[in-house]
């Protein structure tokens, strides 16, 4: 394949995130979610893979066992019984919640998916955790949505605002803790391991946050349903394999073992930016070459890895990139043709020849 064109930008840093480019043509865009910068779309990120939590417990999806819905952790699938369901004030079937690709459904005799900018979801908690999950809206994507949420624990003030299920913490170059609460994206049939892996089950839906793993990759347009045509094969390809590959890209996890090194919640993390290509039609150019983009991707891990051209030069992050390369040697190999997989990294191109290719990163 050709890298040698006009590249399309996803960026990590949330500290970015502020606003909405120019609406891109493909249908599978996120357009609510795209950067100022006008000629692509990111999503906060940092190196969760779940960023869900509630009082302080990890919240990794919900899962239906014997007749009800719980909420799961990465240790216990049926961590806490959702005792009650409500929607719009009116009493909800436990059997008649469900999902529909990237959306929350109401079964029956007339099912619903759950698309409206207002409403009122709320699921009953018991112990360990008592307290009620909110879910008050959807903003939509282009076969997902991400729904406002708030969690409102048992005994809390009333007067204090509930927090998100999905808050995302950062701090800024002066030390302050700054939190953004994003949106949760529902993924059925799917719940992932603390390794990174995916496993499918009927059973569980994964609450994927805008600036994790599972939910950002829906953010940048690999929902994990239905297929797309690969470039060169002109075959199929399975999306859930797509998005696979970039929670493992998203998090630089080069090894596939559930160790990432993309930053996280540090001063620095406004300089992780990456330059993404596909080979799905999503991301589809980029005048990056072999010599300078960052590494392949997919369901495994990294294929091949340019080190000297990792996306960040915190001389720490480097030093654990190297770790964790040490324990993957196959893995630590300059990119060539041979090694192209579904998903390509780079940093930002800073040095073009006359051709447009890029020189220098």
């Amino acid at each position: 394949m050709s890298f040698h064109k006009s590249f399309s930008v996803v960026c990590l840093a949330g500290a970015l995130f502020s606003g909405c480019g120019a609406e891109s043509p493909s249908a599978d865009v996120n357009q609510v979610q795209q950067l100022a910068r006008g000629d692509g779309w990111g999503s906060t990120n940092s190196n969760q893979l779940f960023g869900g939590t509630l009082s302080g417990v990890t919240i990794t999806g919900l899962y239906f066992s014997e007749g009800a819905w719980y909420l799961s952790t990465a240790s216990s699938l049926t961590y806490a019984m959702v005792s009650g369901i409500q929607y719009n004030g009116a009493e909800v079937a436990a059997a008649d919640f469900s999902t529909s690709l990237g959306y929350f459904q109401l079964l029956g005799e007339q099912p619903e998916l759950l698309k409206e900018s207002s409403f009122n979801l709320e699921l009953a908690v018991a112990a360990p955790l008592e307290g009620t999950l909110r879910f008050t809206g959807a903003q939509l994507g282009s076969s997902f949505a991400r729904y406002a949420t708030a969690w409102i624990a048992a005994g809390s003030d009333p007067d204090v605002t509930p927090p998100s299920l999905c808050p995302h913490e950062q701090t800024d170059a002066d030390g302050n803790t700054i939190v953004t609460n994003e949106g949760v994206i529902p993924i059925g049939g799917t719940r992932w391991l603390l390794n990174g892996s995916r496993t499918a089950d009927a059973n569980a839906i994964s609450l994927g946050c805008a600036q994790d793993a599972i939910g950002g990759c829906v953010n940048w347009g690999y929902g994990p349903w239905g297929t797309k045509l690969e470039e060169g094969t002109g075959l199929p390809l399975a999306m859930a394999s797509v998005h696979q590959a970039c929670t493992r890209m998203k998090r630089a996890d080069v090894c596939g073992s559930g160790s990432p090194i993309t930053t996280g919640t540090v001063a620095d993390y406004g300089e992780t930016v990456i330059h993404v290509r596909d080979r799905v039609g999503v991301h589809a150019t980029t005048n990056q070459t072999y010599t300078t983009m960052e590494a392949f991707w997919d369901e495994n891990g990294a294929s091949c890895i340019n080190a000297s051209e990792f996306r960040n030069d915190s001389p720490t992050i480097a030093q654990r990139m190297q770790i964790n390369l040490a324990l993957c040697p196959a893995r630590n190999v300059a990119c060539t043709a041979t090694h192209t997989t579904v998903l390509m990294s780079a940093r930002p191109c800073t040095v073009t020849s006359a051709t447009g290719a890029c020189i220098a990163n």
